[in-house]
């Protein structure tokens, strides 16, 4: 059987192609973050394009009624929508109604429908009525899959699947280490695969005995499916495709785009893929339909003009170029070879020969930065490459955390912040793991060389100036509220623009003092409190006091997210956040019954986690040993709720624990031996046993 090669490029999304399904040969569906479901037909041997549905966010998810010949598609808004497959309104026909946050996967098959959501439910649905919610992952549920005689099957960022019968969890499979994104069931009906971001494929039966483990992908592999023959297709974040067989990759094909988000199977066994190239291909393996000579001359150069950073690449595993004239060790193998000009480019075994894939670009030394908007990094990554204009660029440098380099990309871009924990994970994954790695002013004779992440010395903050979404809400609550004018609703819309911290700080004071839904104050004045100048608003302890004792679990974390932002006030916020009465109010507010609210569990854990990251570092900054005794009995309560939940959290409550014993070396003892094995039992990833390394040298 000869190997699969294009056969057809279709272009005409905008953004990122997010979700494919593949009804019939000659139809495929796509959805964009560009807010686009596109309906692409062949006709004559020509692929063209109609515009389905329009969102009013980025769509993410997919499936198709075969019975209905139905479109259901669901994304950043919260709703499943339902077309008629070649209709081309904007409306749909059916919209259900029921996810808290973005729908990132579907499922359907006779009358039914399952969606996946970041709320961190998966919802059933019967003849478009809700029939049952899901829930119990700990956070988003990246895939869903209906199996039949009312059972189903559920993947999430918790790392775990989960076998349900009705509303009813029957089974919990663990296995991955990370999320777990991708799900499709065995031909046989005896199990399943799913995919994770720990870069492996996991093959288990239903009694959850693992059959194998697929390994070769070099990132996160988001999504599979299964071809007639049984061979297995995957796509990640390496820029593959893979192709399995008996457990091998038999074939590996490199794409132009960072992420390869999503792959579909045709009735005839051709792949169509999707990627952040904003490109749809389809690859074949009959020569009847492989693309022309020129149309694959094109595509292999631009996979062979790739770039790669060169602080990816390691100099001492380059290798000259008679190491082309070998043969591979296996396929997908990836060489660096240096040729007799000094440039280096990546070569990739596959089809019984190498073939180049990319080329390395930039300073070839680590002392040497690139330059982006006049300032030196690190690392500048191009991110979204789109055909026919420039990438968006992701700035980093090794002594920064990776949260903060995502947030800064995210709002130079106005991207919402619900991408920041993939930015995050795209940055650790292509710096080889180098997270927070702040360097302390302060010489500590005590801590050896080999100390790495500990003491970190940066407060750390939620900024993201999300203005827009924010006015919105001000003004859908106002409709109830009635307390702001049209003309007072136009100056908070101005002043959003030009930073009226003055008017805004009382916005945002009437809105928590009178508002029944107070969040957009709590979440306005996240946004501006850094900023304001002396005095300190009078009324902030009170808020920050209210902010922790509500049962409202959004007001909670945003009140977490403002006072992780006191702490960036550079006129008053350490002498504020640091008070007897605001830590007070930290150590005996903070035990929020975070498992009730799956839906808000990740959030509260990373802006808690932040908090007592923030006071460690004020502790360590000052030698104060009264903050640090106080605050490690919050970190040690923290850690039995949220180490599960999210490895942000964990990670930023290890660091916490180190900081607070490099301020007082007593608080190393029996407790934090405890606080080791809790985080050891969920994440065993490098940058933790960095850090972890550390704390033992201190």
């Amino acid at each position: 059987m000869s190997n699969f090669k294009l056969s057809a490029t279709l272009e005409g999304h905008e953004q990122d192609v997010k979700a494919l399904v593949s009804p019939f040969n000659d139809t495929i569906v796509s959805a964009s973050r560009d807010s686009t479901v596109k309906v692409w037909t062949k006709n004559n041997g020509v692929w063209s394009s109609k515009v389905n549905f329009t969102s009013t966010g980025f769509v993410n998810a997919l499936t198709f009624d075969a019975k209905e010949n139905l479109v259901i598609s669901g994304g950043q808004d919260k709703l499943i929508n339902i077309t008629d497959l070649f209709s081309s309104g904007v409306d749909a026909k059916y919209v259900l109604i029921g996810h808290e946050s973005n729908v990132c996967s579907l499922d359907a098959s006779d009358d039914e429908i399952i969606s996946g959501s970041w709320d961190s439910t998966a919802k059933v649905w019967e003849n478009n009525q809700e029939k049952y919610t899901l829930s119990g992952h700990n956070a988003s549920v990246w895939d869903v899959k209906i199996l039949g005689g009312n059972r189903y099957l559920t993947s999430s960022a918790d790392r775990t699947v989960k076998l349900w019968e009705g509303s009813k969890e029957i089974k919990s499979f663990i296995g991955h280490s990370d999320v777990v994104r991708g799900l499709a069931l065995l031909p046989d009906g005896s199990g399943f695969a799913s995919t994770s971001n720990d870069g492996t494929v996991r093959i288990s039966d239903f009694e959850g005995n693992l059959i194998r483990t697929l390994v070769g992908h070099e990132s996160f592999v988001y999504s599979i499916k299964f071809l007639s023959n049984g061979d297995i297709v995957t796509s990640g974040e390496d820029r593959t495709v893979r192709i399995w067989r008996n457990g091998q990759a038999i074939q590996v094909i490199t794409l132009p785009s960072i992420s390869v988000w999503t792959v579909s199977v045709l009735p005839n066994d051709d792949i169509v893929t999707g990627g952040s190239d904003s490109v749809v291909r389809i690859f074949t393996r009959d020569e009847t339909r492989f693309a022309s000579k020129e149309e694959i001359e094109e595509f292999q150069k631009s996979v062979q003009g790739s770039s790669i950073n060169s602080q990816t690449v390691d100099d001492s595993k380059t290798v000259g170029p008679e190491a082309l004239d070998l043969p591979g060790n296996k396929e997908g193998q990836v060489i660096m070879v240096k040729t007799l000009q000094g440039i280096v480019e990546a070569h990739q075994w596959s089809e019984g020969k190498w073939n180049k894939i990319g080329e390395v670009v930039g300073a070839s030394s680590s002392d040497k930065k690139k330059v982006h908007n006049g300032e030196k990094w690190d690392f500048v990554f191009d991110v979204d490459v789109k055909d026919g204009a420039p990438p968006l660029k992701l700035p980093y440098n090794s002594n920064e955390n990776p949260y903060t380099a995502a947030t800064r990309f995210l709002e130079a871009n106005e991207l919402p912040t619900s991408y920041t924990e993939e930015v995050v994970n795209f940055i650790t994954s292509n710096t080889q793991g180098v997270n927070i790695n702040q360097a302390s002013d302060v010489h500590n004779p005590y801590v050896d060389q080999k100390v790495k992440v500990v003491p970190h010395t940066e407060y750390l903050g939620f900024t993201s100036n999300n203005a827009g979404p924010l006015f919105k809400g001000i003004q859908k609550f106002n409709l109830d509220e009635k307390t702001f004018s049209d003309d007072q609703l136009s100056k908070i819309e101005k002043s959003l623009s030009s930073n009226d911290l003055k008017f805004l700080l009382s916005v945002a004071t009437t809105i928590i003092d009178s508002w029944k839904k107070p969040l957009p104050g709590y979440d306005l004045l996240r946004l501006i409190i850094s900023k304001i100048g002396n005095p300190a608003p009078s009324t902030l302890n009170d808020v920050i006091n209210k902010g922790l004792n509500t049962s409202d679990p959004a007001i909670y974390f945003m009140t977490l997210r403002l006072l992780s932002n006191v702490f960036s006030n550079k006129t008053w916020g350490e002498t504020l956040a640091t008070d007897s009465k605001t830590i007070s109010t930290v150590v005996n507010h903070v035990a929020f019954d975070i498992t009730s609210e799956p839906k808000h569990t990740v959030n509260i854990s990373n802006a808690l986690s932040t908090v007592l990251l923030n006071y460690s570092v004020y502790a360590s900054k000052y030698k104060s040993t009264n903050v640090a005794e106080k605050i490690v009995k919050v970190v040690k309560e923290a850690s039995s709720k949220i180490t599960s939940v999210s490895s942000e959290a964990a990670y930023r409550l290890s660091i916490s624990y180190g900081n607070l014993i490099y301020t007082k070396r007593n608080l190393k003892n029996s407790e934090f031996e405890q606080f080791k094995k809790v985080i050891l039992n969920s994440h065993t990833e490098q940058r933790f046993l960095d850090a972890l390394s550390d704390i033992e040298e201190l």
